[in-house]
């Protein structure tokens, strides 16, 4: 599976909650990614409506990504790419994954 940092992709979790959207923004690095012994990529959730947060940025017509909702998403449950974040967009990403790290 070939990943990239700032796709959106639909993710199948083991347990479904009500109410949580499944699409997520890839945030780890490409070669974090592309390494084949890794299972998972870094993925923020995407969800429907604006969080009301600071750490959440807009992407494109699939929603808000939230900063503060960073998981390990599994390559395999990763169902279908959906889109590409902007350069804008992912500028902001890492502007809010500095925020939220500190570095």
């Amino acid at each position: 599976m070939n990943l990239r940092r700032g796709e959106v992709w639909d993710y199948n979790p083991v347990v479904r909650r009500e109410g949580r959207s499944t699409l997520r923004l890839v945030i780890s690095s490409d070669a974090y990614n592309d390494d084949s012994r890794t299972p998972d990529v870094y993925a923020a959730q995407i969800a429907d409506d604006n969080p009301g947060r600071l750490l959440a940025v807009r992407i494109g017509d699939h929603g808000w990504a939230r900063f503060d909702a960073i998981e390990r998403a599994l390559k395999s449950r990763l169902t279908a790419k959906l889109g590409e974040a902007t350069p804008e967009e992912m500028e902001a990403a890492v502007f809010s994954l500095r925020a939220v790290f500190d570095i």
